[in-house]
């Protein structure tokens, strides 16, 4: 029981970081509500944190087609996104891979705890500080009309409640990473058989009510699209020694370290603040609605590419690695 306390702890942890980057960052108008985000992520990053275990993942290039599958399984399967442009569209797939994948999974969950774990905190405060500014610039989307409708708070913030919100949620990820560097972090995850059981149930019957009635033949495109995430995965495992990143981060943080996340809140706010003022054109603001999801696909399509063929080559033994075994 103690372990399925501390496994489920560590999941849900980790699923509050991926909601902060993959829900609260993106779009503030949808409010302060968090629980029930938190429960839905973490029945698809169960899977994520399984495969990372399973077939050993350590290198990042695995790690962004993890992340790549959870875009999938989180667009694909919670809600039919994915299949909005037909069975062979790159550019839904691509930017739930720049999104979901590479700004939650493998910048908010894996990056973040690397850099906090060794001490690297001049790398977390400029990742900070890049997302902050990300964040600040991408929110002023939602003051157009046509953003507005699904949210309860949609429109233009006064800026004191931007900053309040982005604070709030910021403190949500600042006390997630520090419980995870507590001992909430866990060096292995490997759910018993009931337990995969239960979640493979759930995420059927959640396709099945929320992603299969809108679009009956997006099945095969997820099919197709998660077989692109195994079986290079599958191709690397009998190379990679026993373990994977999740032992290879585990143990204590520097609190002191935490702090250096605080960034993001203030140049997030300092950017919406500017953009308050300068109160840009709707023709503007529909550009990066535009071209931001686009940049978005380009990146994540094209490291998913690099992934596969990084994830499926051969190992390398490099005169660096040979010194530090013999050392």
């Amino acid at each position: 029981m103690k372990q399925l306390f501390l496994r489920w702890s560590f999941l849900g942890l980790s699923s509050a970081i991926i909601v902060f980057f993959s829900e609260k960052a993106y779009w503030y108008p949808q409010g302060y509500a968090l629980g029930e985000l938190i429960l839905f992520y973490a029945f698809p990053l169960f899977a994520c944190l399984w495969a990372i275990d399973y077939f050993r993942a350590r290198r990042l290039s695995a790690l962004v087609l993890i992340g790549a599958l959870l875009g999938f399984l989180v667009e694909g399967i919670l809600t039919p996104v994915i299949f909005e442009g037909g069975p062979l569209d790159p550019i839904m797939p691509g930017y739930f891979i720049g999104w979901h994948g590479l700004l939650s999974f493998v910048l908010g969950w894996y990056l973040l705890r690397k850099w906090l774990i060794k001490g690297q905190w001049v790398r977390l405060l400029i990742g900070s500080t890049l997302f902050g500014l990300f964040w600040g610039g991408w929110s002023p989307i939602y003051w157009l009309p046509e953003n507005f409708e699904g949210f309860a708070n949609p429109g233009q913030w006064p800026v004191v409640d931007f900053a309040f919100y982005t604070v709030t949620f910021t403190l949500l990820l600042i006390g997630s990473h520090w419980l995870l560097g507590a001992g909430g972090w866990q060096a292995a995850f490997k759910p018993g058989r009931v337990e995969k059981i239960i979640i493979g149930v759930i995420l059927i019957f959640l396709y099945a009510t929320l992603s299969f009635p809108a679009a009956p033949f997006g099945l095969f495109k997820l099919i197709i699209l998660c077989a692109m995430v195994f079986v290079p995965l599958r191709i690397n495992r009998p190379r990679e020694d026993d373990g994977s990143i999740l032992n290879e981060l585990a143990g204590p943080i520097n609190p002191f370290h935490l702090l250096g996340l605080l960034a993001i809140p203030l140049m997030a706010t300092a950017v919406y603040g500017l953009t308050v003022s300068a109160q840009p054109s709707p023709d503007f603001l529909r550009a990066i609605n535009e071209l931001t999801p686009l940049g978005q696909a380009m990146i994540g399509l094209v490291l998913f590419l690099w992934a596969i063929i990084d994830t499926i080559r051969p190992l390398q033994i490099t005169n660096q690695s040979v010194i530090g075994e013999t050392a």
